[in-house]
């Protein structure tokens, strides 16, 4: 199993795979319709994205991270967004924290000079992983555009 090991755990850290896309959507309790299937190929792809997932072990996959990047005008060099952590068992709160931080090195060691995170009102480990680590909320407008992309 390659990767690097989360601090304080005995899960790996590794940059996701085409094949991982089954148990990924077990994490995030999706279900897999052909056009995500291309859709999740395409963003492993993308340079611009990293998704990071943990396994455990026997490798399953327990947990996930990803990333965006974007050059920024206004800030002046490379940002970053947190797309989301998500945790498939418990403790789902520690596997998450660790999961941020590991987004908080890879994004500064790719230069970024912000992290920024969509937190959806669901997300309550990311939330309070990102509350505990020192972030503060923002001002961010938001509107459904619909359709499908």
């Amino acid at each position: 199993m390659a990767g690097r090991l989360l601090p304080g755990t005995a899960l790996r850290v590794r940059r996701g795979r085409r094949d991982d896309l089954a148990q990924v959507q077990a994490v995030l309790g999706t279900e897999a319709p052909e056009r995500l299937a291309r859709f999740y190929r395409r963003i492993i792809a993308d340079l611009g994205t990293d998704v990071y997932v943990a396994e455990d072990a026997r490798g399953e996959i327990v947990g996930l991270v990803a990333l965006v990047y974007a050059r920024s005008l206004v800030r002046g060099g490379l940002s970053a967004t947190l797309d989301g952590a998500r945790a498939r068992h418990a403790p789902a709160r520690a596997l998450v924290d660790g999961l941020v931080a590991f987004a908080e090195e890879r994004a500064r060691r790719r230069g970024c000079r912000r992290l920024t995170a969509w937190v959806g009102a669901e997300d309550v480990e990311l939330r309070a992983a990102l509350l505990a680590r020192g972030y503060r909320a923002g001002e961010l407008w938001v509107t459904e555009l619909g359709g499908t992309a």
